[in-house]
């Protein structure tokens, strides 16, 4: 079943679909701002180490 559909279209969906979820990764994280969280640090940020990961309740 390969090439059933072109690259171009499988890139162009999965930036569609990578747009929508992080708007709404950013919608629902924008509710915690300003608040208190108790967070688990998991340690240094794969991208930047200057960052931390960590995860809440919420994840």
């Amino acid at each position: 079943m390969e090439d059933q559909i072109p690259e171009e279209i499988k890139h162009e969906r999965f930036d569609r679909l990578k747009k929508l979820v992080e708007s709404q990764v950013a919608e629902n994280n924008a509710k915690y701002i300003g608040t208190k969280q108790k967070i688990i640090v998991e340690g240094k940020s794969k991208n930047n180490e200057e960052m931390l990961t960590r995860k809440n309740r919420n994840q």
